[in-house]
């Protein structure tokens, strides 16, 4: 059991990138078929297998028709606010650095650029306006009680230990 999981995880590990190796859907199926084997002969008709597995879940919700999968020739891979043309190769566009990371989006061709995700939630947007708001009307206070009235005052007088010494004071 544990050699074919290790098996299923190599499938879908990162480093099938680096070989050029790709995944498909007849990969994923027969692994699927090897998961589904070894938990049945485990558990026989999922019988003491709890209804909050995953592995429960994803062998009860077969996935035999991919009508949910988009046809590669009707899309169009979108980074950057960018379309990215089939002819051309990922580093055409953004250089052969490594180290970059990108978010793509998936439209449908035709269909124009996916639109912007906020970069802040609701919830967040609107406590930071509450927040900037009360220091908004603090301010406000503070400039209306920005008063020179002590100034007027002897202590606040910066000429008063000189007066004091000469006797003048």
């Amino acid at each position: 059991m544990l050699e074919e999981a290790m098996k299923g995880k190599q499938l879908i590990h990162k480093t099938q990138i680096d070989r050029k190796v790709n995944l498909t859907f007849e990969a994923l199926e027969h692994q699927m078929d090897v998961f589904k084997g070894l938990i049945m002969m485990a558990y026989p008709g999922y019988h003491g297998l709890g209804a909050w597995e995953p592995i429960r879940f994803l062998l009860e919700d077969p996935i035999d028709d991919h009508q949910d999968v988009l046809d590669h020739t009707k899309c169009s891979l979108w980074i950057v606010s960018k379309e990215l043309q089939p002819p051309k190769l990922f580093k055409d566009y953004f250089g052969a650095n490594e180290k970059s990371k990108f978010v793509a989006k998936i439209q449908t061709r035709g269909s124009g650029a996916p639109q912007r995700e906020p970069v802040v939630d609701g919830e967040t947007h609107k406590a930071m306006l509450k927040f900037y708001h009360a220091k908004q009307e603090e301010q406000k206070e503070l400039e209306a009680d920005n008063e020179d009235q002590f100034m007027n005052s002897a202590w606040a007088d910066t000429r008063q230990m000189k007066a004091q010494m000469h006797g003048t004071g």
